[in-house]
């Protein structure tokens, strides 16, 4: 099939509506037989099923039968180079594929086209072919576990299964993340059932194609659609065809989701998380702070804190050739410069209101205490940076370049803020001197923190990086193991080999 097809679509304003789905399983007559919808999402319509349970009923046993034949016995090392290849088309800008993505994805979202462009190209580098080795690498010590029994440290041997089918909810927030969930299942040898998120439901759909046409077989194991959050007949349906259910959602979202999964059918939840930046004395130099602000806008602005990794605030510590207040308009400076070069999404009148909320409570605060200061974009709600000297908690951001700024003596003032949050803490940016990171990295991993970066960095993990701390790949396999004494005991089964004769006993029986 294919997904850019424009077809005339009913209550689409009169423009052409694509298709935001993927469906090899279905043939021209079955998917003819569908009942059909489109909605605008953004300034775009798109086109896709309704999903019903039998439609996800025949779905899961095709994915299934297709599992069986084309991932079940494939070599992960041959599933890794199809995937690469797959993802290395997209760096060729006449891909339908990207084209679609650059120009379409902007309008739904709202991000400035600029910011997606280059967020698709820095996201999709981390499936190349060399960095999927990174993943398989990450969380096997040999890979080929994945293919085969291998011998393991107590002497016996183990292999690894992923599962023949993972149901998938996809994040809408932050474009391009739904090929993350599907690299992988695709390297533990699962096919997919992907539901798409309401807010962005046509990457996911433009990314299958992709590998669909670089590789058919791959393409017949995954299937994406969209269905209304919370359907529970559908996802009943779902559940128990499949072997895994993983979700990147809000926190209500997998809250709903793990009560509803199955008991025995493992959930591997990636709910909402929090990150901040913690900037050392050091990276306050004249000749460094103004990089170091630059830095720690782009981290903030990148989608808008979107994503789970962008920062909702920034320690700095004080000691530094400028003091944390010089940092803050400088901060302040750069965010303006990211808005002109990459305006913010429009917002919706409850999101305006919560960061209009922020910045009166500030504003009112600030007028009696000189520890707090706010610095806002004029004539908008584009960028908000808060230096607030005495936080009573760490306080998350309403998101949208809301970002507030706490002076700290060091680290250790820190850890108490961090401490009630340890459940939803992931990403820290640092800043400091190379001889303060292991003890800096080591407090923030107590406080719950799952990955230390470099700030400038904080959208773009690692290939392979421990997401929400636990293996990626590892987190949707199970493990069977072949003990070494029954290696060894099996051999006295085998047809060649002869048993000894017992001795004679003083009697001369045997």
């Amino acid at each position: 099939m294919t997904l850019l097809h424009p077809r005339e679509a009913e209550g689409a304003r009169g423009l052409e509506a694509l298709d935001a789905f993927f469906l090899p399983q279905l043939d021209d007559t079955e998917l003819a037989a569908l009942e059909w919808t489109t909605r605008r999402v953004g300034d775009v319509p798109l086109r896709g099923p309704v999903v019903t349970p039998a439609l996800v009923e025949v779905l899961c046993e095709r994915l299934l039968r297709a599992q069986a034949e084309e991932l079940a016995d494939r070599p992960v090392m041959d599933v890794l180079e199809a995937l690469g290849r797959a993802v290395a088309r997209w760096s060729d800008p006449d891909l339908p594929q990207r084209r679609a993505a650059e120009q379409l994805l902007p309008q739904i979202t709202g991000y400035a086209s600029d910011m997606v462009r280059r967020g698709l190209k820095e996201h999709l580098r981390t499936f190349r072919r060399d960095r999927l080795l990174r993943f398989l690498a990450q969380d096997f010590d040999n890979p080929l576990v994945l293919d085969g029994f291998q011998p393991d440290r107590a002497g016996g041997r183990s292999r690894a299964y992923g599962p023949r089918l993972t149901t998938q909810f996809f994040a809408g927030n932050v474009p391009g993340l739904p090929a993350w969930n599907l690299v992988c299942a695709f390297l533990v040898k699962s096919a997919t059932l992907g539901k798409s998120a309401g807010a962005e439901p046509l990457f996911p759909a433009l990314f299958a194609q992709t590998i669909a046409e670089e590789d058919p077989g791959l393409g017949r194991c995954l299937a994406i659609v969209h269905w209304p959050g919370g359907a529970e007949d559908v996802e009943q349906v779902a559940f128990a065809h499949a072997d895994a259910v993983m979700a990147t959602a809000g926190l209500r979202a997998t809250e709903d989701l793990a009560r509803r999964v199955p008991v025995g059918v493992p959930f591997v939840p990636y709910g909402h998380k929090v990150s901040f930046a913690v900037i050392g004395h050091e990276a306050l130099a004249l000749t460094r702070y103004a990089e170091t602000a630059r830095r720690v806008a782009r981290d903030v602005s990148q989608y808008d804190q979107q994503g789970c990794l962008s920062p909702h605030a920034v320690f700095v510590e004080r000691g530094g050739a400028v003091d944390p207040r010089t940092f803050t308009a400088a901060l302040a400076a750069e965010m303006d410069h990211y808005e002109r070069a990459r305006p913010r999404a429009r917002l919706g009148l409850e999101e305006s209101a919560a960061v209009a909320a922020v910045r009166s409570r500030y504003e009112l605060r600030s007028y009696d205490d000189p520890g707090v200061q706010v610095v806002t974009s004029s004539r908008s709600t584009a960028w908000t940076v808060v230096l607030e000297e005495h936080p009573e908690r760490f306080e998350p951001s309403p998101l949208n370049r809301v970002v507030r700024v706490h002076p700290v003596d060091g680290l250790q003032d820190v850890v108490p803020l961090l401490l009630p949050l340890r459940r939803y803490l992931q990403t820290a940016g640092v800043a400091c001197a190379p001889d303060r990171l292991d003890t800096w990295a080591s407090l923030l991993g107590r406080c719950g923190v799952d990955r230390v970066c470099a700030v400038g960095q904080m959208p773009r993990p690692a290939a392979g990086w421990h997401h929400d701390g636990r293996g990626s790949l590892a987190a949707l396999v199970r493990w069977t193991d072949v003990e070494g004494a029954a290696e060894v005991d099996v051999e006295r089964y085998d047809p060649e080999w002869t048993r000894p004769s017992r001795p004679a006993d003083a009697g001369g029986r045997r």
